[in-house]
C-alpha cells in the first residue's frame, strides 16, 4: 500500500471548489486501503469536510497562522532564531509520515511554490494540481525561475484546463512536458440530462459561483441587465452561491435599478438548481475550468460565458452555448443578446452540451485521479 500526502494551499475559507478533487481522491484512496495524510490551512468556519476525512481515517494536520497564546508571549522575549512557530508551519509531520507521493493542491499557479521547494529539499516525490491561472497574475523574474525549477522537477503537473497548462508554461518561460489534464468531480448525473423546464412564465438564468466579482464578474452581468433592452423582457437571473461580496452585489443591483435578479444562496443539491433554470450565465474574469459549467452541461443546459481560461475547451459558441470574446460589458452584452435571440434553440443546445461533456469527462473523475496517483507513487519504488 502507498502513503500519499495531500497539502492544500486553500485560504480565505475552509473549503472551496479547488478542494473537491483532492478531497474526493483522498476518500477513494482510503477506501482502497492506502495510508493518507492531509495538511490544510486553518480558517474559521464549518469543518465538515475535514471532519469527514478524519473519520474515514485520514491523518489531518492543520497549519495555523499564529503561534499558540503561550508561544506569542514567549516570542516577545525570544530571539528571531528561537521564536515559537505556528502549529505545522513547516509541515514537519511529513518527515515522520515519509510519503511515497506528496500532492500539492494549488488554487493558483504559484501558491504551492515553497511547498514544492520543501519536497525537493527532502527528496520527496511530488505532483501539483493547478486549479486556476490568470493572465492578470504573473510572477516576477525571481519567482518565475523558482517555479520553473519546481515544475520541471515534479513527477507530474496536473491542470484542470489546457489553457492553464499553456499559460503556466508562458509564465515560467519553459515547457512542462509531464503536464496532464485532471477533471474535477461534479455533483450531478453523468448520463442523464434533466427534463427541460417550463417556459410559460418566462426564462430563468442561473449565475452559479462564489459572490466575488473580481473573479466571477457578477458586476459585468448586472451592468448588461441594467440596459433598457433587458428591463421588460420575461427573464429572471438568480445568483446562487455565497461569498464576501454579496452585499456589494445586492447594493449594485439596487443602484443600477436592476429588478429581475434574485439571490438563491448556497445550494448543496446542484441538480435542484437545474430543475427550473434554463441556462447558465457565467461572466467570469478568471477561471480554471468551472465545475458549474460541467454540471450545467451534464444537466442539459446551455451556457452564456466569457471566453476565459478553459471555458472554450468545453463550450462551443452557437452550438452548446454562447461565448463573449472577453470579460467586458459591451462584449458580454452582445453574447447575451445573441443568446436571447436564439432562446428557442436552448433546449437543443443543452442536449448537445450534455453529449459533448459526457465525451470529455470521465464518469468518476476522483477514482480516475486516485488511480493515476497510485501509479505515480509506485514509479521507482521498491
Amino acid at each position: 500500500m502507498s502513503k500519499v500526502a495531500f497539502i492544500s494551499t486553500m485560504y480565505g475559507e475552509t473549503w472551496g471548489g479547488s478542494e473537491q478533487l483532492w478531497g474526493a481522491a483522498a476518500h477513494v484512496l482510503l477506501k482502497m486501503g492506502h495510508r493518507v495524510a492531509a495538511g490544510v490551512n486553518h480558517w474559521p468556519g464549518n469543518h465538515r469536510e475535514w471532519d469527514a476525512l478524519a473519520a474515514a481515517g485520514c491523518e489531518l494536520h492543520v497549519r495555523e497562522y499564529i503561534p499558540p497564546f503561550v508561544g506569542r508571549l514567549l516570542n516577545r522575549f525570544l530571539t528571531t532564531a528561537h521564536k515559537v512557530l505556528p502549529r505545522n508551519a513547516r509541515h514537519d509531520w511529513l518527515k515522520s509520515f515519509r510519503p511515497d507521493l506528496v500532492v500539492i493542491c494549488q488554487a493558483w499557479t504559484d501558491d504551492g511554490l515553497e511547498i514544492m521547494e520543501m519536497c525537493r529539499q527532502h527528496g520527496w516525490k511530488y505532483v501539483s494540481i493547478v486549479q486556476a491561472a490568470s493572465e492578470y497574475q504573473w510572477p516576477d523574474d525571481a519567482r518565475s525561475l523558482r517555479l520553473r525549477e519546481v515544475y520541471q522537477a515534479a513527477t507530474a503537473a496536473f491542470f484542470v484546463s489546457r489553457h492553464n497548462w499553456e499559460l503556466t508554461e508562458k509564465q515560467i518561460a519553459a515547457r512542462i512536458p509531464h503536464g496532464e489534464i485532471a477533471w474535477n468531480p461534479f455533483s450531478v448525473e453523468h448520463n442523464q440530462p434533466l427534463p427541460w423546464p417550463d417556459e410559460s412564465q418566462g426564462f430563468k438564468l442561473a449565475c452559479v459561483g462564489r459572490l466575488q466579482p473580481d473573479a466571477k464578474g457578477q458586476d459585468i452581468l448586472l451592468q448588461v441587465l441594467a440596459q433598457s433592452s433587458w428591463r421588460d423582457r420575461p427573464l429572471t437571473v438568480t445568483f446562487f452561491g455565497k461569498g464576501v461580496n454579496r452585499q456589494q452585489i445586492e447594493r449594485l443591483a439596487e443602484m443600477l435599478g436592476v429588478k429581475n435578479v434574485q439571490f438563491g444562496g448556497f445550494v448543496s443539491g446542484v441538480s435542484g438548481i437545474w430543475q427550473d433554470q434554463h441556462a447558465l450565465v457565467l461572466p467570469s474574469r478568471k477561471e480554471g475550468l468551472p465545475i458549474v459549467l460541467l454540471e450545467a452541461s451534464l444537466c442539459g443546459r446551455p451556457a452564456i460565458c466569457n471566453r476565459t481560461a478553459g471555458v472554450p475547451e468545453v463550450l462551443d459558441d452557437n452550438m452548446t452555448g454562447f461565448l463573449s470574446a472577453a470579460p467586458e460589458v459591451d462584449l458580454f452584452a452582445e453574447a447575451l443578446e445573441r443568446a436571447w435571440n436564439n432562446r428557442k434553440q436552448w433546449r437543443e443546445m443543452g442536449l448537445r452540451a450534455a453529449e459533448k461533456v459526457r465525451a470529455l469527462v470521465p464518469e468518476k473523475p476522483a477514482e480516475t485521479f486516485a488511480a493515476r496517483l497510485i501509479q505515480l507513487a509506485s514509479v521507482g519504488s521498491k
